[in-house]
């Protein structure tokens, strides 16, 4: 009997999709009528009209499945729409979102005709490596015809040894992006939604994109992260977010009770990604950069590098720590031998001197005031900061904009990074560098200031 009711069951199932590939046909044939009207070799996608349609067929659905199902079989069905539209369907094409990727830039780092550049675009440390850790790394140099550990747990213990945490609770990537890519790949599905500020790392958005998902922009408050519009933006399809504390390329940051409140606001099924690439240079009071909010919140997945304070950016090396859930989910995703030997014992070696990073974090501290002091004093506005690098705003005049001072700045020999790929074509974001180093770019941008009076 309960055989018979299953299969009666089934049948009415087969019968219900019969009548839903009826209509995917039927609303193919109107589909590309439209596409009739449209330019091909513009985009044809319509953003809004899309989000009407979602918003309009949730408000409808009283059934079982779940929302986010819903909107991920409508977003399907809105990009199959688009390769009729566009008559592509039988040409080589990547999945969603991968075809509107703006390719990440990177700070400038040649300058044509010029030698010897100061290089202020990539948030590097000012200061080469520790001493120690390129021993450790040349000593590697006899093992690359073999591969590396497989996971890089010697590294892990020694990061667990130094700030007090579970090692089989930490991840090791090529650079925190890989971690970051780990988490989006690992909860997100084609057409999930991923919440990130308008102007955080350039990354954000590419990574998205990597696991077919789409980015939800969260509005600022003076460049500044608002934890109310990310919790106005959370929906069933919210899957992840990710929030860059300090922000970069802003410099801005949520204090400890910010960021605790916001935690325990968020829906548990959604991974909170606190990328703290910046860190070891934030010097505010109310700035946490321990891992108790790892420790605490099982969906909480908190990301550091090596490619700032500890002046190993040429390695790729960065880590991540979460609850046991959440990083065991995580390291299914990691290649083997994912971390290089050299990596690992640099890495290792760097952890282990306290002398090169206190270096490298006291010159920081010491210098930054002065030179925001110094930019404001020309007349832009330099943003307090809790990073290696300043977020200055450019106010727009006859003959002076960020793009012409960037302009202007690298022809003499000094390469900042222009933020227009942010969005911000009205900044400039500044890395601190050393002592002479920010004492030309005054110089410069003095020079700049007389010659367009």
């Amino acid at each position: 009997m309960k055989d018979k009711k299953i299969k009666l069951l089934r049948d009415e199932i087969d019968n219900i999709d019969d009548q839903l590939i009826k209509l995917i046909i039927k609303r193919s044939l109107v589909v590309k009528k439209i596409g009739n009207f449209k330019d091909p070799t513009k985009n044809v996608i319509d953003k809004n009209r899309e989000n009407e349609i979602l918003k309009r067929l949730l408000d409808a659905h009283k059934g079982n499945f779940p929302k986010d199902s819903i909107v991920r079989l409508w977003r399907e069905l809105f990009y199959g729409s688009t390769k009729i539209q566009l008559n592509n369907q039988n040409k080589l094409s990547p999945k969603r979102g991968i075809d509107s990727i703006n390719l990440y830039k990177g700070g400038t780092s040649k300058i044509p005709g010029k030698q010897n550049i100061i290089k202020l675009s990539s948030n590097e440390s000012p200061f080469g490596p520790s001493s120690k850790a390129l021993i450790a790394y040349e000593k590697t140099s006899s093992k690359l015809s073999r591969y590396p550990e497989l996971t890089a747990e010697s590294l892990q213990f020694v990061i667990a040894e130094k700030f007090k945490l579970d090692s089989d609770r930490i991840i090791c990537g090529t650079g925190s992006d890989e971690v970051l890519i780990f988490s989006a790949l690992a909860f997100c599905s084609p057409g999930d939604e991923v919440i990130h500020a308008k102007h955080g790392f350039e990354m954000y958005p590419i990574i998205v994109k990597y696991a077919g998902a789409e980015s939800i922009l969260a509005s600022e408050i003076d460049y500044k992260i608002s934890t109310k519009s990310i919790l106005d933006n959370i929906n069933e399809s919210t899957k992840l977010i990710f929030i860059a504390n300090p922000n970069n390329p802003t410099s801005t940051y949520l204090n400890k009770s910010e960021l605790k409140l916001l935690i325990k606001k968020v829906p548990k099924n959604i991974v909170i990604v606190i990328d703290a690439a910046y860190a070891e240079f934030a010097d505010a009071e109310d700035y946490d950069s321990s891992f108790d909010l790892a420790n605490e919140f099982n969906n909480v997945l908190i990301t550091r590098t090596f490619s700032k304070a500890y002046s190993l950016a040429g390695l790729r090396l960065g880590w991540g720590y979460a609850s046991k859930t959440l990083i065991e989910t995580i390291k299914k995703l990691r290649p083997p031998f994912n971390i290089t030997p050299g990596a690992i014992a640099a890495g290792i070696a760097a952890l282990k001197d306290n002398k090169h990073l206190n270096k490298v974090v006291k010159h920081n501290t010491a210098i930054k005031s002065w030179f925001i002091k110094e930019i404001n004093n020309l007349g832009f506005v330099a943003y307090e900061t809790q990073a290696n690098f300043v977020f200055v705003i450019i106010p727009e005049k006859k003959n002076q904009n960020a793009q012409l001072i960037n302009n202007y700045l690298l022809s003499n020999g000094i390469a900042v990074r222009f933020l227009e790929s942010y969005g911000l074509s009205n900044s400039l974001r500044i890395t601190i560098g050393t002592r002479e180093e920010l004492e030309k770019t005054v110089l410069i941008l003095k020079k700049f200031l007389e010659s367009n009076e």
